[in-house]
């Protein structure tokens, strides 16, 4: 459970048989290769690997020109149950995998780039055409030939069509030009300039500050206009006519072909991948050599399957240096659950310990104490229920994790007694542990606070301290264990122990102060602290009595240590390094413990948005019910955002940053695993 130990292997065979020994790897699946430089490619290997590659390649393309998703959206997933097929591809060898491969796909490929070029030609004739309408549009009714206008040597001749209200502007601007207009609608006019020679750049200046395009009729059409128009929108017809036959020969080609298209490019993508890394083989001539971790219990596996060459394996003791040794994450079912969450933090790394099973937890208790509702937290479960039968993957792993979470709130709504921010005692003979809502006949319901810390809103704000503070102790006692796994003995005594007894201190003598009334005179009130039982004098004592050590070896321990040649540094810098951590620790230690007050705050925020919008009282008034439903399926949806956000920043600001850096390397199989295909070797 945790990070699984690893060994090192590395495998020698005859470079002749090294294509067997790829093949084996393929199977054996959990070998990770260690990076190598590429001295030396294995001929065989760099031919397979050049073929996948040119594979990956053509279906890719082809992927991308059919418009196909490499996978489905998951609104798709969840709402029209889009699923994605998985196919056993059967293979004995390398070659023949990709070779089959490629036949699978014997002419599609082809096709593919046929109807999409026709489609580009089909859509540019389209555009085209569109083009020269929108230009003939005005003069499809003006009957002339304007193509002799070209073959004039003395004078230049543009025909344009300008508004209305501009035409004087463009008789100003040309007062040398001859000009004949027609008028062709009320806002247009068709306008024939014609100018000398020497005069055609003012005539093209002119045309350009006032925007007007001159109308020019390719030469395939008649240079009539009108004659133009009807030739232009018949070749539009046909162009939509090609585009549309074009569309119908891709989707055919999608319907038919796509599920078997999305499955090749993801075969060829994955031996690419580790064709390309399985081809560096080694310097020597005749024999191939590849090293790589495998889990240290699959050693004996790894023994029967490269049996035929020598495989030389090692346990792998802590991190080599200049080695970058994977971390190989090991849980058991239920609590790889929330494996995500850690990842979102980061892989374990060297010594560091897998949180995982800590937040497989914490994780839920958090949620649903934030959103403790029956009502709300069996939607959850049941939507997540849904969710979590429709999709695969990814998706399927956090369906799971909203599921327990979704489970834990309606726990929680149990021990409140909420049912949408209704009293679950109406409908279920269960009374709740703690009520945070006063509920009284005839009057509005508001919150539970009372004189007793131990009931209602209050109880649910001292839990949640107290919540933060466990949580918190076990980030630095987890650092503490990390400290000793690490075995650096000043780091631990200077640091990581004294930081543990200072908040643990911290903690009591603040219980202590909370207790006498917020007051410093501790040491006078011989009451038993409400929290603890224990008089107020004896805690606030023993707590100081360790906070002040702890203080001090913070601050002036790593000086002594330089001072006596035990560290490297300057005595004024430690000293100066040690105040600014002891007042930095301070201001965290208080900022994180009472960022844990969130528990609580989230819970009343929740209840609060029920408690408004139940004021609506659709029981008694029908019209509301279908507003009541809408705002409770948006609080829903909001609130679940909400908590998962606030859940996700304890763990990863409150207690991630006091032990767990996240900072491995993943253990990756050398075969990718894939969605969409699953070689079977025979």
């Amino acid at each position: 459970m945790g990070v699984a130990r690893l060994s090192k292997v590395t495998i020698i065979s005859p470079r002749s048989e090294y294509s067997d020994v790829v093949k084996a790897l393929a199977k054996f699946e959990d070998f990770h290769p260690i990076e190598a430089a590429a001295s030396n490619f294995d001929p065989a290997i760099q031919e397979l690997t050049v073929k996948a590659v040119r594979l990956f390649a053509q279906s890719d393309q082809a992927v991308k020109d059919l418009d196909l998703k490499l996978m489905p959206g998951q609104i798709d997933i969840v709402f029209r149950g889009e699923k994605v097929e998985r196919k056993e591809v059967e293979a004995a060898t390398w070659r023949g995998l990709m070779d089959s491969a490629e036949q699978s796909m014997d002419g599609v490929f082809e096709e593919v780039k046929r109807q999409k070029t026709q489609l580009q030609k089909a859509v540019k004739d389209e555009a085209d055409a569109h083009t020269l309408i929108d230009a003939l549009q005005a003069l499809s009714k003006f009957s002339a030939n304007i193509g002799g206008m070209s073959g004039l040597h003395r004078l230049k001749a543009v025909l344009t069509v300008v508004e209305a209200a501009r035409l004087e502007e463009l008789r100003s601007s040309l007062p040398e030009a001859i000009l004949r207009t027609q008028q062709i609608s009320k806002e247009s006019v068709l306008i024939l300039a014609a100018v000398r020679k020497e005069d055609e750049g003012k005539l093209d200046k002119t045309l350009k500050v006032l925007e007007l395009k001159p109308l020019l009729i390719p030469g395939e059409f008649s240079q009539n206009p009108s004659e133009a128009f009807k030739e232009v929108t018949a070749r539009l017809e046909t162009a939509r006519v090609e585009k549309s036959k074009a569309e119908e020969g891709m989707s055919e080609i999608r319907k038919k072909d796509g599920s078997e298209l999305l499955a090749v490019r993801e075969l060829s993508e994955a031996a690419r991948e580790m064709l390309d890394e399985a081809r560096v083989s080694g310097g020597m001539k005749r024999l191939a050599t590849i090293s790589g971790y495998i889990p240290a219990r699959r050693e004996e596996a790894a023994r029967e399957a490269f049996g035929r060459w020598i495989c030389h394996s090692e346990p792998v003791k802590g991190h080599q240096e200049g080695e970058k040794v994977p971390t190989l994450v090991v849980n058991r079912p239920g609590l790889s659950l929330f494996q995500p969450i850690t990842n979102e933090q980061g892989i374990p790394g060297g010594v560091e310990v897998d949180p995982t099973p800590i937040v497989s937890l914490v994780f839920p208790i958090f949620f649903g104490m934030m959103f403790g509702d029956v009502g709300h937290g069996l939607l959850l479960t049941i939507f997540m229920l849904f969710v979590r039968q429709r999709s695969n993957g990814n998706m399927r792993q956090w369906a799971n994790i909203f599921l327990v979470s979704g489970i834990s709130a309606t726990v929680f709504g149990v021990v409140f007694g909420e049912f949408f921010e209704f009293s679950l005692y109406n409908f279920v003979p269960i009374p709740a542990s703690v009520e945070i809502i006063r509920r009284t006949a005839g009057a509005v319901d508001t919150f539970n606070f009372l004189p007793t810390p131990f009931a209602g809103v209050n109880l649910v704000l001292v839990a949640s301290f107290l919540i933060g503070i466990v949580h918190l102790t076990t980030a630095l006692s987890l650092s503490i264990y990390q400290g000793l796994k690490e075995g650096d003995r000043m780091e631990l005594l200077l640091e990581k122990v004294p930081v543990l007894t200072m908040y643990l201190s911290g903690v009591g003598y603040g219980l202590a102060f909370i207790g006498v009334g917020f007051s410093f005179d501790v040491f006078k009130s011989t009451v038993p602290n409400q929290l603890l039982g224990i008089p107020n004098n004896v805690l606030g004592g023993v707590s100081l009595a360790i906070l002040l050590p702890s203080m001090l070896v913070l601050f002036a321990g790593k000086s002594v240590a330089v001072a006596t040649g035990k560290l490297k540094g300057s005595v004024l810098g430690a000293l100066s390094e040690g105040g600014l951590e002891v007042f930095e620790r301070i201001s965290q230690f208080m900022s994180n413990t009472i960022s844990y007050v969130r528990l609580a705050v989230m819970l009343l925020v929740h209840a609060a948005l029920l408690l408004i919008i139940n004021l609506m009282q659709p029981w008694n008034n029908p019209a509301y019910i279908v507003p009541w439903v809408i705002l409770n399926l948006l609080i829903l949806a909001f609130e679940a955002f909400i908590v998962y956000v606030q859940d996700l920043r304890l763990h990863l600001y409150e207690f991630f940053t006091k032990f767990y850096g996240g900072t491995g390397v993943p253990f990756r199989k050398i075969l990718p695993t894939k969605l969409r295909i699953k070689i079977k070797w025979t």
